[in-house]
């Protein structure tokens, strides 16, 4: 039985260190709709160099209208990106392209002067800042480590068990 579809899809749209939220969208919203929601994303006031984040050096791309990019979707193989992406049509639903709830989608910006697509430019941010010490992987426990966390059950606890048996079809009875 395939996986039911979201009655609500939360759509994450990169580029280079750059992540838009599209969140609370229903399944009948076209995929134009999401390239107008991302676009107005990109020319808000709040995201005025917003690509230049933590003085990395601006991504020579310039969005002005819709038609200056694309969403794409990586290609899954069993549930893993194989690193490819596809271009999602405009046209389509969000029901109808297949995508999961918290969908990663990524923006792929045409060239100038050509009108071609350019390379997809992503950063995957750092898990842990440089200031943050990585955590040491946990040891496996000890069979001594294991004995110290068991305790004794208490004497009532015993006395209760005992007057529990079970009968041939493994149900507990209390014995009186």
């Amino acid at each position: 039985m395939p996986p039911r579809p979201p009655k609500v899809f939360h759509v994450q749209v990169k580029t280079h260190k750059l992540t838009i939220m599209l969140s609370g969208l229903a399944p009948g919203t076209s995929i134009a709709e999401l390239k107008s929601e991302t676009l107005s994303a990109l020319q808000a006031d709040v995201a005025t160099d917003a690509l230049d984040v933590m003085a990395m050096d601006p991504p020579e791309i310039i969005v002005e209208s819709e038609h200056d990019f694309e969403l794409c979707r990586a290609i899954k193989e069993r549930g893993r990106p194989t690193g490819a992406l596809e271009v999602i049509e405009p046209s389509k639903l969000l029901r109808e392209c297949g995508l999961t709830g918290w969908e990663a989608l990524f923006l792929q910006v045409r060239d100038r002067d050509t009108g071609d697509l350019l390379p997809v430019t992503y950063t995957l941010p750092p898990m842990y800042d440089e200031d943050d010490e990585q955590p040491q992987a946990a040891r496996p426990p000890d069979a001594e480590d294991t004995n110290k966390l068991k305790r004794k059950a208490s004497e009532d606890l015993e006395e209760t068990i005992d007057t529990f048996n079970t009968d041939p079809e493994g149900v507990l009875i209390q014995v009186p």
